[in-house]
């Protein structure tokens, strides 16, 4: 498939950003999938399997820094072979980023240059708000615009009840529903995919993603699977990043179903995803008060008063003690010392 780089999402900024590279020979490629050290190019000459270069590889210290489905990178191609040679990944206006699974405290940047995330959860027993919470907090730390998608509505007995939860989560963020298997709600989310927009879709295994998007696509371009009936979960029809782009103009990005969403240095998403608490803090008598103990603390007011649902106050105590974390980690210098802030972390992150 040949696509032009306005199809991919190339733009006039990028290549102002661009001409140096290009007055030396270089051509701007997407990545379409991440594959261990090879790489699913998409550049205006065609499809390229691509590899780093080994400037890259020696100066990319921090695997973050190499490039991930979604960006923007400067090549060699070789056309002859299908190859290229990455030199260089352009700068990154979005990216979803989470704590990489496990004790090891290191950021796993999913995808890049996103303008908007589906966040999908299924209206059946998986349905969880806390989760939700934070995936938001995800997506709005990286940079992107999220929107709620309630998938499986034919799952739901009650319908109003769930959305209304979603709503009270949701802050500035649309909430659609949807049913992949009748194609109720496709329009609403094709109306939000904008013809130089990227977008991903991302949740836990079994909520959806590959269906919608494949109803959105117009044909059946992803496999998907069965969800097992005595608890509601999938199997993982997704088991890589992948850049799609829609016939009707726009970029698609299906992600795996995710088991653990540890957020990754989240301290504007997470005041942005629960601004109702966000503001309220801002009449505490202490200013670094932690919201569990202090007196004068008007967020334990409105949470003994009722103003604040429970739930919600218990995830926002978590996420912040998940963020602070990270930011100490971030401060603290060489190997043993991250070793021994992971088995604490480890403990913080499994306490309920």
């Amino acid at each position: 498939m040949k696509l032009s780089l306005e199809q991919l999402g190339w733009t006039e900024e990028l290549e102002k950003q661009f001409a140096p590279h290009r007055a030396q020979g270089f051509f701007p490629a997407r990545v379409a999938i991440e594959d261990k050290h090879y790489f699913r190019l998409y550049a205006e000459s065609g499809p390229l399997t691509g590899q780093c270069s080994g400037k890259i590889l020696h100066e990319s210290k921090n695997p973050s820094n190499l490039p991930k489905v979604g960006d923007w990178v400067v090549v060699k191609e070789l056309l002859a072979e299908g190859k290229a040679t990455i030199h260089e990944v352009m700068p990154r206006k979005s990216s979803l980023s989470r704590k990489l699974t496990g004790r090891d405290v290191q950021e796993q940047i999913l995808v890049t240059n996103i303008d908007r995330a589906f966040v999908v959860q299924a209206l059946d027993e998986t349905f969880n708000i806390p989760r939700l919470e934070r995936m938001l907090v995800m997506v709005r730390e990286g940079g992107a615009e999220p929107v709620i998608i309630l998938n499986k509505l034919d799952l739901c007995e009650d319908v109003k009840a769930c959305v209304a939860e979603a709503k009270k989560t949701a802050g500035d963020a649309p909430v659609l529903t949807t049913c992949a298997i009748t194609g109720k709600g496709i329009k609403a989310i094709q109306k939000l995919i904008g013809k130089k927009d990227t977008v991903v879709f991302f949740g836990t295994s079994g909520v959806g993603k590959s269906t919608l998007i494949n109803d959105i696509y117009g044909e059946d371009v992803l496999p998907v699977g069965e969800v097992r009936d005595e608890d509601s979960k999938g199997r993982h029809t997704t088991t890589w990043r992948e850049l799609i782009a829609l016939p009707q103009g726009g970029i698609v990005i299906d992600t795996p179903g995710m088991r653990e969403f540890y957020i990754w240095l989240a301290e504007d998403g997470l005041n942005r995803a629960f601004e109702d608490i966000d503001s309220l803090a801002v009449g505490c008598h202490f200013r670094d008060c932690t919201h569990t103990k202090e007196k004068k603390c008007a967020v334990l007011d409105a949470r003994t008063a009722g103003t604040i649902n429970e739930e919600r106050y218990q995830s926002y105590i978590k996420l912040s003690k998940e963020q602070k974390f990270l930011k100490e980690v971030k401060r603290q210098k060489g190997w043993k010392t991250r070793e021994k802030a992971s088995r604490v972390q480890h403990r913080v992150f499994n306490k309920g």
